[in-house]
């Protein structure tokens, strides 16, 4: 479903990303972990081209784009759902507009048709009932729930989220992994660059520790977690063992 080439990035000077290669299959959950500043959510944005590899080939469903090429460009974004840390919800619109609007202004749909389509995903995400409050009545759990359903709604073949809880109380963070535990269970293929450990072990195919812009290690959770390799990988684990 997802093939990274021999990815390369760089911002001016500085080396972000140096020699990816990555494969996620058909209904596969990757999760992407490692410090703040390895390269995690660069990687997950040239998956659906909001960032532009310096080299290299990113294949998204048999489709890849190039970095002077808008139109294959958009080509791949269509066949992803991002959903970020800080939700991008449009404040001046309800749940359920923010749910439809790529519905109704991008493929044309028939707003009786997208608010039947939206509203079935709110129920999904646990939110018919905020349909038609607005983004600032709404917890950030929940707005976050939203900014799920609005992915789902353009129909991917792929969701990707870049820490989707980093943002959130504690106390919200489980209302959001617990749809994106359904998503998966459904067989949607993800990325994820998260923090949350405990997540990653339940729910991943597979998990990479990006470091220095590298895959350090890639394996199972078990792999991962209760047989790291590299010192690296295990300086990171004790880090998060200890907060």
């Amino acid at each position: 479903m997802i093939e990274l080439n021999n990815i390369y990035k760089s911002f001016g000077d500085k080396d972000v990303i140096k020699g990816v290669n990555l494969t996620v299959d058909d209904g596969e959950v990757v999760v992407l972990i490692g410090r703040s500043g390895s390269g995690k959510t660069t990687l997950l944005r040239m998956i659906n081209a909001l960032e532009l590899p310096t080299s290299g080939q990113v294949i998204v469903d048999g489709t890849s784009y190039s970095n002077n090429n808008r139109r294959s460009q958009i080509a791949v974004r269509k066949k992803s759902g991002m959903v970020f840390q800080n939700y991008q919800l449009f404040p001046h619109m309800t749940a359920l507009e923010n749910v439809i609007e790529g519905l109704v202004t991008v493929k044309n749909m028939p707003k009786a048709e997208a608010e039947k389509i939206g509203l079935d995903l709110l129920h999904k995400v646990g939110l018919e009932q905020v349909s038609n409050q607005y983004p600032s009545g709404l917890s950030g759990g929940m707005q976050q729930r939203v900014g799920i359903a609005r992915a789902l709604a353009m129909n991917p073949k792929v969701m990707l989220f870049d820490e989707p809880t980093s943002a959130l109380d504690p106390e919200l963070v489980m209302d959001v992994l617990n749809v994106m535990k359904d998503l998966a269970a459904e067989g949607m293929t993800m990325v994820i660059v998260t923090h949350e450990m405990n997540f990653a072990k339940n729910v991943a195919s597979k998990i990479a520790f990006i470091h220095e812009g590298r895959i350090k290690e890639i394996g199972t959770p078990d792999q991962i977690f209760n047989h790291p390799k590299s010192d690296a990988l295990k300086r990171f684990l004790n880090i998060i063992d200890q907060k």
